[in-house]
């Protein structure tokens, strides 16, 4: 059997942050800080091959919501 290895990144500020969780619209990370909103960078690995792509924290990270909200930057 086969099993994929996957790997999702947050940079934010020249922090990774692990991500827990993808999903339309929103992610999980899996270690929360608090953030304001900004502009991020989310990397997806999957068997080493990378895929990125900017997004906006909505409403920044906080520590206490389990979901943060994003948005794809059109721009990057």
């Amino acid at each position: 059997s086969y099993s994929a290895d996957v790997q999702i990144f947050l940079r934010v500020n020249g922090y990774d942050l692990p991500v827990a969780q993808l999903g339309p619209g929103f992610l999980v990370l899996r270690n929360p800080v608090d953030h304001p909103p900004c502009a991020a960078e989310i990397t997806l690995s999957i068997d080493g091959e990378e895929k990125r792509w900017m997004v906006h924290l909505i409403k920044g990270i906080q520590v206490e919501r389990r979901k943060t909200q994003i948005a794809r930057c059109l721009d990057g």
